[in-house]
């Protein structure tokens, strides 16, 4: 458990890529690509571990379920940031 991410961090890093994702998307609605690849490659070097047979379940028990669910909606949290910013503009021309 010690190598894994605390859950602040986790948190931190999904409110900080999914503002940078809206952000990118207002900007150029192309560039919300990059930003997902981003988010998808942090999730899987960071909570990769929880996949693997042995390292697992030794990670949930010792971290609780909670830690696997906070994880998921941190990560859920950054996806739908940058998402939502690809939405109209209100008021833009057709």
């Amino acid at each position: 458990m010690d190598k894994q991410p605390t859950l602040l961090a986790l948190w931190g890093a999904a409110v900080v890529l999914g503002l940078v994702g809206y952000a990118a998307a207002r900007w150029r609605r192309w560039l919300v690509i990059p930003v997902l690849a981003l988010i998808a490659f942090l999730a899987w070097s960071r909570l990769g571990d929880l996949a693997d047979p042995v390292a697992g379940p030794a990670i949930l028990q010792a971290a609780g379920r909670g830690y696997l669910i906070q994880a998921c909606a941190a990560l859920a949290l950054a996806v739908i940031l940058a998402v939502i910013g690809l939405a109209p503009r209100r008021g833009a021309p057709s």
